[in-house]
């Protein structure tokens, strides 16, 4: 039997053992301000983070968390230096374990967390590291959108044997070898 949490604020700390066990669903927001890594990392953060997540357990009685995350974030265009807004989103697959030993025994499309000896669970900081992993490394405009002028540079056609126009730049070793 599934049980949901309805649109609310997004508990920071969870008893994930015990969500598990219920098979609870959440679909919450974080606000952006609470936040931290993100909002050092992004201009500005837009809109609230937008979650659904569900804990399951598996068959071989893996604890699982999964769902998704979405907001909007403003960074600096790499191309223009000018801010661009971006989508974030994120789909993300976790399995909750105790220690080190128990996730070498997830299976490889797993990510594991660890949980603390009470089975708590620091959501905020897990959805997080998600829209972090989930920006881009180098945020740019369409190019049809950005202010930067592409310069393309052709080469100088050589009108002349190169040899004549610059010194060798090893002409000076070959005079210190002599």
């Amino acid at each position: 039997m599934s049980r949901t949490m309805a649109d609310a604020q997004l508990p920071n700390r969870v008893d994930a053992v015990k969500l598990v066990k219920v098979n609870q669903r959440l679909n919450a927001e974080i606000e952006q301000k609470n936040l931290a890594r993100l909002n050092e990392t992004v201009v500005r953060c837009i809109e609230p983070v937008t979650c659904e997540i569900e804990f399951t357990q598996a068959t071989d009685k893996q604890r699982l968390m999964q769902g998704s995350c979405r907001t909007s974030v403003v960074m600096i265009c790499q191309r223009c230096l000018e801010e661009v807004t971006y989508p974030i989103s994120s789909e993300f697959q976790i399995g909750l374990v105790f220690d080190d030993e128990q996730a070498s025994q997830l299976p490889r499309y797993l990510e594991p967390v660890e949980l603390d000896e009470n089975g708590q669970l620091d959501l905020w900081t897990v959805v997080e590291d998600e829209v972090l992993l989930a920006l881009p490394m180098f945020p740019t405009h369409a190019e049809d959108e950005c202010q930067a002028k592409v310069v393309t540079q052709e080469p100088e056609a050589e009108t002349q044997n190169s040899s004549d126009e610059r010194p060798n730049p090893f002409a000076a070793l070959a005079k210190l070898k002599q």
